[in-house]
């Protein structure tokens, strides 16, 4: 009995338990004093599921044998075994069965009473042993077990379980062993019932799509959803969601009927699966980034018969035969539909969608799942995630990702916003943090591994923080708790994603648990399916509202995982078998423990390395491979595959990483491939995954051959790209970025260089050389001195031949320009000057502003522009008519314009403001010139078609180099950029080309404006900020960093709104044309004024040596990605450094170049346009915004900040 007890708490098949033995079977030693006991090791194998009869005659066998051998001493049988040892425990077996048969005799001693006393150990010698004695009343007996390993709860459950054990088996000796009884029935109650009872109210008889049309009709303009700077409102998302319903109704669209939807992410996204929905259909989501072969996969084996996409993506999927409807091209005709909600009939019995996982077979398998779980899934999102309708979800999970499911219900089914973001905006660090910080969102879901690189006290719009895919760590918790609801979910795709949702952490470390979810209940059980007492693993298996249908095509696989319910007596309830590893836990709660087979999660992903293993297979070199999940270091994950190619064929990595990268997505592709001769194996045959060998090679992308550091200074730099880059070798020619080096990457190894080198080297550098040797070469050129006169002198060659205008461009029609324009063209006018320019121009004048915008269609062109104007406080509704989008890209040929629709612009504009370009000064010129230097000449190119338009073009001041290199003291306007010098950074070198472009055609006649302006800050009366400007970021990464250097940064700074009304006034002027104009401050600012605003409010900031504050930011370069400051890393070099610093940036007042204004000031004569001066009044009204906008913290209470919040509130 004792042996069963273990085997129900163990599953282990070969019970190995010590019991003394007197070990006096001869004769000759009866009389003799002493101590004979030997320990017997009693081994049992209760495989086969044994009645107890059958086992007793096992155990008899066992007993009789060993005391057969009981004069063969344990010692000398450790000996002749030698296992393996540990000081921690006994050798062969760590629990003992002890039986006292002796009787107990009565001592009797003249004058002396006697009696017996039970004594308590205080020492247990194992793990676990049974004390049993027997009495003339039965037996008695005792537990001695290890206190560092039981508690007495623990074994108190014990001693109960073996009482109802004892008690089933004199009931019924023949019962299976699986079946004998162990829990008592006060615990059979509250694991199967008290501990389940989870039931909720919840719409039963609706689905979800009416539950979103609910919402709809409560609210009908409230948002809905949002993609970039576009948004849906609840009616406006409903009408499309109906009209596609009924188009798809009219093609053949009902209840049961699937229908795939393959698109990006966009609105049409969320309107393409609640028209589906609506139409009675069940919606398969198809992920455009999947590999060819598995979306051909997916199309075959679920035969949908009609495909929603878009005519970009039709061409890149694979041959299907069904109807394929596309939603831009095809929408004129979807919108001539009802918009009112169509009826189908469906019901929450039918089929919502079909979403395919990872398959063990090398394909993956279709879980079908019913409306039913989505109005239960809504009900409780709502409830536990404390959704509001004005609260705003990420949309962070691709659609074809069960996760996305979750986000979507509890936004749309409660009147909240959905924003989707792009997926440049939703990978993991400073894009995603600038997302959720600019969109305010109140909600997220994530997987821990992607919340982990974020940092948590940044973003106070958040309240409540879910995750799930893997288990959460006790310091992540702690980390994300403070102050804001954190949940940690579970759930399998076949139980209508979340099965659990447990609130945890409150600011402190608590494990990560599951506990039944609303109207879901979790049950622990065997391999017998019989529930196993708390703190003993089992399978966890789930039923209640929302099981799947099942598997698609596969019944056996849906027999073999959905069975029957034996804990229900509701007809047709079923099991969900999830092969987790689980155990209960005093409270209540459940601990995951793993998996009973090899599936794996990664960053949310559920994997089967079986169909990874299957795909590398298929390789013709490959003749075996083994795929597993390593975490070599905390936290870090990796699938890593290991293959044995034929001997006689050489396999190449980067060719099997291809290879495996067309046939399945990108998290299925293993991060390291290691080749062996032969795979472990086990004595039974079977692949032996520990024994694997810990990946010793990192150059999986790359089929050159090794070549070795070959001087001191390749030697250094190729140990910093291992650090950087956690790889374990790095040749001469390896490439960054081939290695998986990227921008962020980037920052980290500069910090790396300047603190080993001392010296400088910029991201432009690594972009032209990248390779170790590469950059090698130029550092040594730095440290020789011998690098900048060389350089210049390839960089100057290089860019005057780009300055060189197509020969083509010349006005066609020397006409004189109207002075009163009725239609306006304005590039960039999404971004902060350019939404100032257009708010100008439709105040300065009366004329249509067509806005060249970067966009999927004219509507989404409109709402962009409109939010941006909405976010910086200056839309007016009377704008909307006069606002008009031009779908185009400055990169791309005639501005990714038709031939035809080219022509017609150049003949209905009548002025230009060029105000486009893509700013980033870190960048090299290389990647700049596509948007900067191209985009302008595609900008003259259609000013001059038609009729000559004048053009306004908005430069820098920075296209002047710094005193110290050109000699010059104070520049004039008239003066020409072209002195033989070239700026530094990569931006200002391709606003020094585009200049010249544009001299060019005004020297061909064309009349143009040139407006260089300095460093633009806030609105003087709003204190809008461009929250990516240098100033802005080095602001907000002191306070945070809570030091600043000494010595001064003086900056040129002009408010935003002056520079928007004098750009404005002046270009209305004929006088102006073919002039230039500096837009400066005629009395620049020491960034030390900010910082002492900043003390008087209250920030705690100490001034630091430069080359101290600079070694912090070193640090913040190496450790901290999403600091402020990180961005700014090299544009803020060392004092010592030999390379030159950004333009815009240099530490020091005797490079500001002194730009002479007096154009500028003659264009304002007569006006009330003047530059304000950076006083603490501005800088009042700066601080106050950014600190109510969240952007900056609020400092602790000072008299001062209290004054200026009783002033505005007086004003009020």
């Amino acid at each position: 009995a004792f042996k069963i007890l273990l085997y129900r708490y163990t599953f282990q098949e070969d019970i190995l338990v010590g019991s003394p033995i007197a070990n006096r079977n001869r004769t000759e030693i009866e009389p003799l004093i002493g101590f004979f006991v030997n320990t017997l090791v009693l081994c049992t194998n209760l495989s086969g599921n044994l009645s107890f009869r059958e086992l007793l005659d096992r155990v008899r066998q066992v007993t009789w044998d060993a005391q057969d051998n009981q004069d063969f001493p344990f010692e000398k049988l450790v000996e002749e075994l030698q296992p393996e040892r540990d000081l921690s425990h006994s050798p062969l077996f760590q629990v003992m069965f002890v039986l006292q048969n002796a009787p107990q005799v009565d001592l009797e001693l003249s004058g002396l009473t006697l009696s017996s006393l039970n004594s308590e150990n205080s020492t247990a010698r194992l793990e676990l042993t049974l004390n049993l004695q027997e009495t003339a009343s039965g037996l008695v007996g005792a537990f001695d077990y290890n206190t560092d390993l039981f508690d007495k709860s623990t074994i108190n459950g014990m001693v109960g379980h073996f009482h109802s054990l004892l008690a089933g088996i004199v009931n019924n000796p023949e019962q299976r062993l699986s079946q004998l009884p162990l829990l008592t029935e006060a615990e059979k109650y509250q694991l199967l019932v008290e501990w389940n009872d989870t039931q909720i109210e919840y719409p039963q008889d609706q689905c979800f799509h009416q539950l979103f049309e609910a919402q709809g009709s409560q609210s009908p303009d409230a948002v809905a959803v949002v993609f970039k700077d576009q948004q849906l409102t609840y009616r406006e998302l409903n009408q499309r969601a109906n009209q596609l319903a009924h188009y798809l109704q009219k093609v053949g669209v009902k209840p049961e009927v699937i229908v795939g939807i393959c698109v990006e992410r966009s609105l049409e996204m969320i309107v393409g699966v609640l028209g589906i929905l609506k139409a009675g259909g069940a919606y398969l989501p198809l992920d455009p980034t999947y590999p060819a072969e598995r979306l051909a996969f997916i199309l075959s084996d679920s035969q949908v018969p009609i495909l929603l996409t878009t005519r970009k993506l039709v061409t890149e999927l694979p041959q299907y035969h069904g109807q394929v409807i596309c939603l831009d091209t095809d929408w004129a005709t979807i919108a001539q539909e009802s918009a009112q909600n169509p009826d189908s009939g469906v019901t929450v019995e039918n089929l919502a969608y079909l979403i395919y996982t990872s398959g063990s077979t090398g394909t993956p398998k279709g879980v079908l799942v019913t409306h039913e779980g989505l109005g239960n899934l809504t009900e409780d999102k709502i409830q536990t995630c404390k959704v509001q309708p004005e609260s705003r979800i990420l949309q962070f999970f691709s659609l074809s990702f069960d996760a996305s499911i979750p986000e979507l219900v509890m936004a749309l089914g409660s009147g909240a916003a959905l924003h989707l973001g792009t997926p440049e905006e939703l990978l993991p660090g400073s894009a995603l943090m600038k997302l959720l910080r600019e969109q305010a969102i109140t909600h997220i879901t994530l997987p821990p591994s992607a919340l982990a690189v974020l940092p948590a006290e940044e973003l106070p719009a958040l309240q409540m923080v879910l995750v799930g895919g893997e288990a959460p760590s006790p310091e992540l918790i702690a980390q994300w708790s403070k102050g804001r609801l954190f949940i940690n979910a579970y759930g399998p795709t076949e139980t209508t994603v979340n099965a659990s949702m447990v609130e945890c952490g409150n600011g402190g470390q608590s494990l990560p648990t599951v506990r039944p979810a609303a109207n879901k209940q979790l049950y622990i059980l065997d391999q017998h399916l019989q529930p196993v007492p708390i703190g003993v693993p089992g399978e966890l298996h789930i039923s209640g509202v929302g099981l799947a249908r099942g598997y698609l095509n596969r019944p056996e696989k849906t027999a073999e995982t959905f069975i029957p319910n034996p804990f229900s007596d509701e007809l047709g309830s079923r099991l969900y078998k999830t092969g987790d590893l689980a155990c209960y836990l005093n409270d209540g709660n459940i601990k995951l423990l793993g998996r009973l087979d090899h599936q794996v999660k990664i960053r949310g992903f559920r994997i089967e390395p079986g169909e990874i293993e299957a795909r590398l297979t298929q390789h013709p070199i490959v003749q075996e491979s083994v795929v597993i999940v390593r975490e070599d270091q905390p936290g870090d994950k990796r699938l890593v595959a290991y293959v044995v190619p034929n001997r006689e064929q050489l396999l190449t990595i980067g060719d099997l990483r291809r290879f495996i990268g067309e046939k399945l997505p990108k998290y299925m592709v293993p991060t390291a491939f290691v080749t062996l001769d032969a795979l472990p194996l086990n004595p039974n045959g079977k692949v032996d995954r520990l024994a694997l060998p810990v990946p010793d090679t990192a150059r999986p992308e790359l089929e050159a051959a090794f070549v070795a550091p070959r001087t001191p200074t390749e030697q250094v730099l190729a140990e910093i790209f291992v650090r950087v880059l956690e790889v374990q070798q790095v040749g001469v020619s390896d490439n960054f970025f081939e290695l998986g080096g990227h921008s962020l990457l980037a920052t980290q190894l500069i910090a790396q260089l300047l603190k080993t080198f001392e010296l400088e080297v910029t991201v432009v550098d690594l972009f032209e050389a990248p390779t170790v040797a590469g950059l090698a070469e130029r550092i040594e050129k730095i440290l020789h001195g011998d690098r900048q006169a060389e350089r210049l002198s390839e960089t100057l060659a290089l860019l005057n031949a780009d300055a060189v205008l197509d020969s083509s461009i010349c006005p066609e029609c020397l006409t004189q320009p109207t002075v009163e324009p009725s239609c306006i063209l304005l590039t960039g006018a999404t971004g902060f000057v350019g939404a100032f320019l257009l708010y100008e121009l439709l105040q300065q004048t009366s004329a249509d502003i067509y806005c060249l915008v970067r966009a999927d269609n004219t509507e989404s062109a409109q709402n962009k522009l409109q939010n941006c104007l909405k976010s910086y406080l200056v839309w007016e509704e009377s704008f909307k008519s006069r606002i008009i989008p031009v779908i185009g890209d400055l990169s791309q040929p005639l501005l990714s314009i038709s031939k035809e629709q080219f022509h017609k612009l150049a003949d209905k504009i009548d002025v230009i403001y060029h105000n486009g370009a893509w700013v980033h000064h870190a960048s090299p010129y290389s990647l700049l010139k596509a948007t900067n230097v191209l985009g302008t000449q595609e900008v003259l190119r259609l000013a001059c078609k038609v009729k000559a338009k004048p053009v306004h073009f908005i430069s820098a001041s920075s296209v002047f180099p710094g005193v110290g290199n050109s000699g010059m003291k104070v520049i004039r306007e008239q003066d020409n950029i072209d002195n033989g010098q070239v700026p530094f950074s990569g931006y200002s070198r391709s606003k020094w080309v585009a200049e010249r472009l544009v001299t060019a055609a005004r020297d061909r006649g064309l009349p143009v404006c040139i407006y260089r302006l300095a460093r633009i800050s806030g609105h003087s009366q709003t204190g809008v900020f461009n929250v990516n400007d240098f100033l802005y970021r080095l602001i907000i990464g002191c306070v945070q960093l809570g030091s600043i250097p000494d010595g001064e940064l003086i900056q040129d700074i002009i408010p935003i709104d002056y520079t928007s009304k004098a750009v404005v006034h002046i270009s209305k002027q004929q006088a102006s044309w073919g002039k230039a104009f500096h837009l400066v401050n005629p009395h620049p600012v020491s960034t030390n004024l900010f910082f002492q605003k900043l003390r008087s409010l209250g920030y705690p900031i100490q001034q630091l040596p430069y080359e101290q504050w600079h070694t912090q930011l070193l640090n913040i370069a190496e450790h901290s990605p999403e600091h402020p400051l990180y961005p700014l890393f090299s544009l803020l070099p060392a004092k010592n450094s030999q390379a030159q610093p950004s333009d815009s940036t240099k530490p020091s007042d005797s490079t500001v170049v002194k730009l002479d204004y007096q154009n500028t000031l003659n264009g304002l004569t007569g006006t009330s346009i003047t530059c304000p001066p950076i006083d603490d009044q501005l800088l009042s009204t700066y601080f106050s915004y950014l600190i109510d906008s969240g952007a900056l913290a609020p400092p602790p209470i000072s008299n001062e900040l209290e004054r200026n919040r009783t002033a505005d509130i007086s004003a009020v």
